[in-house]
């Protein structure tokens, strides 16, 4: 018996067999899986399951309860998985997987109305954050020991957002800082966690963690030497904000900046200036030239905050540094609740709208180079607009400018990984004479990116697309996508993938929320006819057909090229019986693509999708599509 179950306890609770859809469990049937899973032996007596489970029930009745959902169970899982005598239940351990995110609340949102369950659920989640806690500062305490600070300090981070009043995660975050050469984030730690601590216990930090700050200013310097620039990446620079709020100011502003600084610092389209060299430049009177030219940055972010009782009001510009002109400008108004969840908050938007503002600076610079000047990164980015524009002639335009790039840089990891999703563009969209060799030739490229690229999400993002086009592995795509978000989870495009994948998987109520993260991060996104196609897929996949041909229609309208899309429009309108427009679609698809076959459109659409796909094929052979 090979079958085996993945369990998701942490965030919202989730049960799939193999990679099979999610199992659809009533709540208390839920219960007892989790109840379980975190037995340690996968056991529980009857009695003990009943009285949790069933706790607001009478004995028998309870009793009789737990039969009924242990029959239901032993028949929505693999043979022999669950097993049950007149003592107790016993979940199979050996075959169950356990995903767990340490900073996840255990059964988040989970309400059964039985006051035991309610107590071994309270109980239950606090071992876990603790034992998040207790992992995270090992975690960080072997990054320090291991040289790694960069890590050390992720993980001190988390062991504070588990616990914000611990200690022990405050000595270990100023440590890695300090470790890092970045006293001023070191003492920027300690001061928002003495915020924290006067507010919530009216204390002050540890003698021991005092005296640590104390000497960190002792030993911190009032200039940074500036850095050296990327060459193959432009210098961001984030300085501190304003805070504009009436009275005295506090740590908050800062706490902003921090946050957009760490957000940033993930993407790796872009050098992030350290923290200390910006917070070194506080006070002096510089303009943006000579701030730019003394931090070794191509762009400053500038800002500043206003507070007004429950309301935050957070304005974010990027200039750029030779001349200070202003690149782009956004306001954030949000509400003041939890503080820490607000930076969050803002650091997302601004990192996940700043990502495609640079790109679109840059590739304008790339354009503007002299040909002796040209280098892989710089054609790589003249590539991507004809990557984008989603037409066949532009996207054999971008194949030749990245075979441009790669002559350059055999090895450049971005160039291969775009390349290899263009190349797998190609028979997708109808755009190839020859599906198989292209589908070939992407499979060899995503390897070779594979192989050059590890922290380079948009290269981990085009990864996982290429992989999506080409073949029927979803599960391979997928974890190059959320590997990617790992990295950053504030790439558009890797939400976007993720979207298609989850459709690929024929969880397309579930794609929803991706699609909806992607163009809430970039709402000008040049990929957000893509955005609203996947959407439009997954509403008429879900049932929502009115919804998604609409959807449909508008990201053909945001993308004139996608005349491949009416296989999609011809097909919908013909299954709604709206045969007019149907036969409209149908015409100007085969227009677009004279000859076009059945077998030559299933030759060239993702093979994920084929299976998917019966109802469209069928529609479209009534339309006159010949088989071929």
């Amino acid at each position: 018996m090979t079958d085996r179950l993945t369990l998701r306890l942490t965030g919202n609770f989730e049960a799939r067999v193999d990679n099979g859809p999610p199992l659809d469990l009533p709540l208390r049937c839920q219960a007892i899986l989790a109840v379980l899973a975190r037995s340690g032996r996968g056991t529980a007596p009857r009695g003990v399951l009943a009285t949790l489970v069933w706790g607001d029930r009478g004995e028998e009745q309870a009793r009789a309860s737990l039969r009924q959902a242990l029959s239901v169970l032993r028949r929505a899982l693999p043979d022999a998985l669950l097993e049950a005598d007149r003592q107790e239940a016993r979940l199979d351990l050996t075959r169950v997987d356990l995903v767990e995110d340490p900073g996840a609340e255990f059964l988040a949102g989970f309400e059964l109305t039985s006051e035991p369950f309610e107590d071994w659920l309270r109980q239950t989640r606090e071992t876990h954050r603790s034992e998040g806690l207790d992992q995270a500062l090992q975690a960080a305490e072997q990054a320090l020991a291991n040289k790694t600070p960069d890590e050390a300090a992720e993980q001190a981070r988390a062991a504070l957002r588990a616990d914000p009043l611990s200690e022990a995660a405050l000595s270990l975050l100023m440590q890695a800082e300090a470790a890092r050469g970045n006293r001023a984030g070191a003492i920027l730690a300690f001061e928002q966690a003495r915020e924290r601590l006067m507010s919530a216990l009216g204390v002050e930090p540890g003698a021991g963690l005092r005296d640590l700050c104390a000497e960190l200013r002792r030993t911190a310097t009032a200039t940074t030497p500036a850095p050296k620039r990327a060459a193959d990446r432009p210098s961001v620079a984030v300085m501190a904000f304003d805070d504009l709020t009436p009275g005295e100011a506090d740590m908050f502003a800062d706490g902003v900046v921090d946050e957009i600084t760490s957000a940033l610092s993930r993407v790796r389209e872009f050098h992030v200036i350290a923290r200390q060299s910006a917070f070194a430049l506080r006070g002096e009177a510089l303009g943006v030239p000579a701030a730019a030219d003394r931090l070794g940055a191509d762009y400053l972010v500038e800002g500043s905050v206003r507070r007004a009782g429950e309301r935050v009001r957070i304005a974010v510009q990027l200039v750029r540094g030779r001349d200070g002109h202003t690149v782009w400008s956004q306001r954030f108004d949000d509400r003041l609740d939890d503080l820490f969840d607000l930076q969050d908050r803002i650091a997302a938007h601004v990192a996940g709208q700043l990502a495609p503002t640079l790109r679109a600076a840059e590739i304008a610079r790339a354009t503007r180079l002299p040909p002796e000047s040209q280098s892989a990164y710089s054609l790589t980015l003249q590539a991507l607009p004809h990557f984008w524009a989603h037409r066949r002639d532009d996207n054999a335009r971008a194949i030749t400018i990245l075979d441009e790039a790669l002559r350059q840089d055999p090895g450049y990891g971005p160039a291969l990984a775009y390349k290899g999703w263009a190349v797998a563009q190609q028979p997708s969209y109808l755009w190839s004479d020859a599906p198989e060799a292209d589908r070939a030739l992407a499979q060899s490229l995503a390897d070779q990116a594979a192989a050059a690229t590890t922290d380079h999400a948009p290269s981990l993002v085009a990864i996982g697309a290429t992989h999506n086009l080409i073949g029927d592995r979803v599960d391979l795509a997928r974890s190059f996508v959320e590997r990617a978000l790992e990295i950053d989870a504030n790439n558009a495009w890797g939400w976007l993938r993720l979207g298609w994948c989850t459709i690929y998987q024929e969880r397309p109520v579930e794609a929803l929320p991706h699609f909806a993260k992607a163009e809430e991060l970039s709402p000008l996104d040049p990929f957000r006819f893509n955005m609203a196609i996947g959407r439009g897929v997954a509403n008429w996949l879900s049932g929502e057909h009115e919804a998604g041909l609409d959807l449909l229609r508008k990201g053909m309208a945001l993308a004139p090229g996608m005349i491949w899309a009416n296989r999609l429009l011809a097909s919908w309108y013909s299954q709604l019986g709206r045969e007019t427009e149907a036969e409209d679609a149908m015409r100007a698809l085969m227009n677009e693509y004279p000859g076009l076959t059945l077998k030559k459109l299933i030759a060239g659409v993702p093979p994920s999708l084929i299976e998917q796909n019966e109802h469209t094929y069928s529609a479209l052979l009534s339309l006159g599509l010949p088989k071929g």
